[in-house]
Formats: structure tokens, sequence, C-alpha cells
């Protein structure tokens, strides 16, 4: 399933579980790009207390457009913090509802292997982080999400070196089974 040659990595988890450390020591590790979580840098010039439906729209839009981009610059693999499944659990847990936009382009927007950041690390606090609701019932979503979309996936558990290791070897797999 690679696209353009290349292997398509996504990290999911609840809020604080490493996913952009993860990314970026992997796309070190890989010599390749990795795509920052677009909704970090929206909610620094938006009010993330006060956010709507369409607000969460404009962010896959634009985590999609990014996504793209970086696919034609990557070296082999691309690995992305985040993606339209994070954004359709914190509709379901904010809206009850996911907007049409990103239910629908959920499936069409494939990845080769999941990696699921599991919530065995302290939560650290930030200014864009909330702590509203669970994250072992996020990290269910996820899992359940994964499950219902028939995806490949890899928890990561441990400590910082412990997840590197765990991921490069799910990475290493996921890149056997696409050639």
């Amino acid at each position: 399933m690679a696209q353009n040659g290349i292997i398509k990595i996504a990290v999911v988890g609840a809020e604080s579980t490493g996913k952009s450390w993860l990314c970026e020591r992997l796309a070190m590790h890989y010599q390749t790009l990795w795509v920052p979580e677009y909704a970090r840098d929206y909610f620094n010039d938006s009010d993330i207390y006060n956010y709507t439906e369409n607000d969460l729209v404009l962010i896959a839009k634009e985590q999609m457009r990014q996504e793209e981009d970086s696919l034609k610059k990557a070296s082999r693999f691309l690995f992305c913090d985040t993606t339209l499944l994070t954004l359709t659990i914190w509709a379901e847990l904010e809206f009850n509802r996911t907007p049409a936009f990103i239910q629908s382009n959920l499936p069409l927007v494939p990845y080769d292997h999941y990696l699921v950041t599991n919530n065995d690390i302290p939560w650290e606090p930030d200014a864009l982080r909330q702590n509203k609701f669970s994250r072992d019932s996020i990290l269910q979503m996820n899992l359940a999400e994964l499950h219902r979309l028939g995806a490949s996936y890899t928890l990561i558990t441990g400590k910082e070196q412990q997840r590197l290791q765990q991921a490069i070897e799910a990475v290493d797999m996921a890149a056997l089974k696409t050639t």
C-alpha cells in the first residue's frame, strides 16, 4: 500500500503519550520526515477552549495537505503525528458526533501501519493540553477504531528507549510486509 514508494506510519494515542517525541526520533533514525500534529499550530492562534466542529474540519484538511506535501519529500518512510483517527475521537468526545468531512475521509487516507502509544508514561501539562477525558478511554477508542478499520497496528509501551526500540521493530516489520 506504500504511496509513491513511501511507507506511511501513523502515530496515535491519547494526549501526552509521547507521539511527537516518537515521530521525531523515528524520523531521525530512518533519516526521513515526520508530519507534526497540525492542531498544535492551529490552537496557538485560536481559542482551544471555544472551538467548533468546523475548526476540526479545518485542522483535518491542513493535516491531510501537510501529509501529501511531505510524501513528495520523504525518504522511504513518512511518520505522521496524529491523523483523522485522532480527530474522529476528539469530535466524538467533544460533540458526540464526527463531522461528515472527517468521517468520509478517514478510510480514504491510508497508512501502512499505526503505532499506538500507551498511557504508561506520566501526563505532562502544557498550554494546549486539557486532560479533559480519561486517557484509558481514549486508548480504548483508538484501538476500537483501528479494529473497525481493519488497520495494522502495534501498541507501544514502556519508557522512552523501550518505546523507540519497539517502534523501530514495528516499522521494520511493516516495511517487510509492504515490499
